[in-house]
């Protein structure tokens, strides 16, 4: 999926997956969602897709303009199959990863593609530490 749609996973996941299995910080919490960040063109084609895997969009879909003002997220469409929990977060253009760098915090500024894994601040992440963006 995340090849198809240019997409990648970011957020507690993409921290999760980082941090060491035996770090205090990662038994600590575990991710209750998955958060796709995909570009705008492919808002259509991830929804099929997980449609197909049986994830059922939830409503109302967050679409609303001023909510997101100021920011590069056009919308956010919420899956859920049973007790798993999708968050599609859509870009205002044609990457996929202009949000993640507008998160709080650089703990979460952290991707997952289809086959690789991107830190932004490795030093800092993988210690357990950050600074407020």
């Amino acid at each position: 999926i995340l090849r198809s749609c240019d997409g990648v996973v970011s957020g507690s996941m993409a921290l999760h997956l980082l941090l060491p299995a035996n770090d205090i910080y990662c038994s600590l919490w575990h991710p209750s969602n998955l958060d796709i960040y995909v570009p705008f063109r492919l808002r259509s084609l991830i929804a099929c897709l997980l449609d197909a895997q049986g994830y059922r969009l939830q409503l109302p879909v967050s679409d609303d303009v001023a909510e997101y003002a100021g920011t590069s997220i056009h919308s956010v469409l919420a899956f859920s199959k049973g007790c798993y929990k999708i968050d599609v977060i859509v870009s205002v253009n044609a990457a996929s990863i202009t949000p993640v760098f507008q998160f709080h915090t650089t703990a979460v500024m952290n991707f997952v593609t289809a086959d690789r894994i991107f830190c932004a601040y490795p030093a800092l992440t993988l210690r357990a530490r950050s600074h407020v963006n």
